[in-house]
């Protein structure tokens, strides 16, 4: 039983052990991959100046921007993820719905983006079946990150694609900051001054800063700000701002994004640390446990117990040593009955009969 037992544990034990490499060196670095079940609202906020062709004036106004950022599952595959986007940017005025038609005067902006990237470093990936484009422009190919950045993001530069000029811009890392408990990289990336419409058939200029906050572990954005410029170029309004907004992801936004990041964050640490720590420990332990059961615990078998010699033959003396066992009588001589004789012993009487 003790055998058979030691046998199981060192079967569970190498099964630990096994499990524990490959969930930390094969099942975990596979596994770490964008999912396609992503369907993200954001929500951003803030204030603006807008000019108003009524007035000719600049005037103030308060914006939302609805974002949405949902996986095609159905073109995505094992390697790549496709995400439509889709922004809205409406003037809060007469309480709006989150995004209003074309012909409503209070949209800003309306703009659609599908990009295609890879599920391990967010890189933009430019193949032709994904179908990317820029508002429906199919000759436009992002570069860089564009909705997420990498698992186990760095201290250092990365390019950030801007779909409003179809061009990507260094994101630099900026240090540091705790938001709802995590610690997060900044990064800052500029879009210096250059040729845009500023409205569809406007000519224009535009300039942009983007600030993201990103969870260096899963690579999501947990916070964004952007502050976007764009003036008129060309005729009597050229250099007049048209358009000055600086919006940041509202408090719920970034609270599901923190909730996001820490589920993405445990998921991680139960791959990655977790199950195979649990692995290794009831490993070892099972080892441990097996070859005891088989080579340590083993104790002696006991020797065989002696046989005690035969009771003398009667009318003989017993052999030396001999303890008659308790009750033990020896039966009387008979004189029909005579010992054998010794080994090579010669008889010279006739044995009474």
């Amino acid at each position: 039983m003790r055998r058979a037992l030691g046998v199981v544990l060192i079967g569970v034990g190498v099964f630990g052990v096994v499990f524990a490499g490959v969930m930390r060196f094969w099942a975990y670095p596979n596994g770490l991959k964008t999912p396609l079940d992503l369907d993200i609202p954001i929500i951003g906020t803030g204030p603006a100046q807008v000019f108003d062709a009524t007035t000719g004036q600049v005037e103030p106004v308060q914006l939302r921007a609805d974002r949405t950022v949902k996986v095609d599952s159905q073109a995505s595959d094992s390697k790549n993820v496709v995400v439509n986007e889709r922004l809205c940017i409406v003037i809060q005025k007469d309480n709006p719905p989150p995004c209003v038609s074309g012909s409503d005067p209070r949209l800003l902006s309306y703009t659609t983006d599908r990009v295609a990237a890879d599920r391990k470093t967010a890189e933009s990936v430019n193949d032709p079946k994904y179908g990317e484009n820029v508002n429906g422009d199919t000759s436009i190919k992002h570069v860089g990150l564009t909705y997420k950045w990498p698992f186990h993001a760095k201290k250092q530069t990365y390019q950030f694609f801007n779909p409003d000029v179809a061009e990507a811009s260094p994101a630099t890392f900026e240090g540091t900051e705790k938001i709802n408990g995590l610690t997060l990289y900044k990064y800052v990336s500029v879009t210096p001054k250059m040729e845009a419409d500023v409205f569809k058939g406007v000519p224009g200029y535009y300039v942009d800063t983007r600030t993201v906050w990103i969870d260096p572990v899963t690579g999501t954005i947990v916070k964004g700000n952007e502050h976007e410029i764009r003036q008129f170029r060309g005729g009597a309004l050229d250099g007049q701002t048209a358009i000055d907004l600086n919006l940041t992801f509202d408090d719920a936004t970034v609270k599901y994004q923190t909730n996001k990041a820490k589920d993405g964050r445990n998921k991680i640490e139960l791959a990655s640390v977790w199950l195979p720590l649990a692995g290794l420990i009831i490993g070892v332990l099972a080892l441990a446990g097996g070859i005891f059961l088989l080579f340590a615990g083993r104790r002696q078998q006991p020797p065989p117990a002696e046989v005690p010699p035969p009771p003398p033959y009667p009318g003989q003396p017993a052999p030396p040593g001999y303890a008659a066992p308790p009750g033990y009588a020896a039966p009387p001589a008979s004189p029909d009955m005579a010992p054998p004789p010794p080994p090579d012993t010669e008889i010279t009487q006739p044995l009474p009969r």
